[in-house]
């Protein structure tokens, strides 16, 4: 029965993410930063640990962190170096995972027939001296997925320590932002509602 599983692991991998991923899609309002904060007020005293586990393992669904860094803002406005160290873990765990990952199943191999020029272009700046500098700067714009350039380090055999320091200096400065940022909003939502 094991080694069955084990076999199809990679079927049943992309089954339960697909499933997933398309509840999100129709549910896109389960991802709002409102809803995980709201979520988690929900929640009470086990709210903390329950956001530490959500921030732990969201890369598992590919899901980005950033709704989930401004929700601990909002959720635990009391403990804001708390919800940094949480959300640090969190995309060092998700990094490692998707850097981890491009051998598993042969996705590398899947990925390089798929897309050729665009993986070989990524590969060349990651094997490049500015490999370091790309990934600090992929890692602080906000508008491409992180996890992306993580996958293609792995593919590119870059330093694990390398891509680490490169995605902390590029991701910290965003993260104490969306904290910030969380902090006011939900400051604001708390007198708004008169809670």
């Amino acid at each position: 029965m094991l080694g069955s599983i084990l076999k199809h692991f990679n079927h049943i991998w992309f089954v339960l993410v697909a499933a997933v991923l398309t509840t999100l899609l129709l549910n896109p309002e389960w991802l709002s930063r409102e809803s995980i904060a709201q979520y988690l007020a929900g929640l009470g005293t086990m709210a903390l640990l329950v956001y530490i586990a959500l921030s732990l393992s969201r890369a598992l669904l590919m899901i980005p962190c950033t709704p989930f860094v401004f929700a601990g803002g909002i959720a635990f406005p009391q403990w804001p170096l708390l919800v940094l160290l949480i959300s640090v873990a969190g995309i060092v765990a998700g990094a490692t995972l998707v850097y981890s990952f491009p051998s598993f199943g042969s996705y590398d191999d899947y990925l390089e027939s798929k897309y050729p020029e665009k993986v070989a272009l990524l590969k060349r700046k990651m094997q490049s001296p500015y490999a370091f500098w790309f990934v600090v700067g992929w890692s602080f714009f906000p508008l491409v997925p992180t996890d992306a350039i993580c996958y293609v380090a792995g593919m590119a055999k870059m330093s694990y320590k390398k891509l680490i320091s490169a995605l902390l200096l590029g991701e910290l400065p965003l993260v104490v932002a969306y904290i910030y940022i969380g902090v006011e909003a939900g400051e604001w939502l708390r007198t708004w509602l008169g809670i």
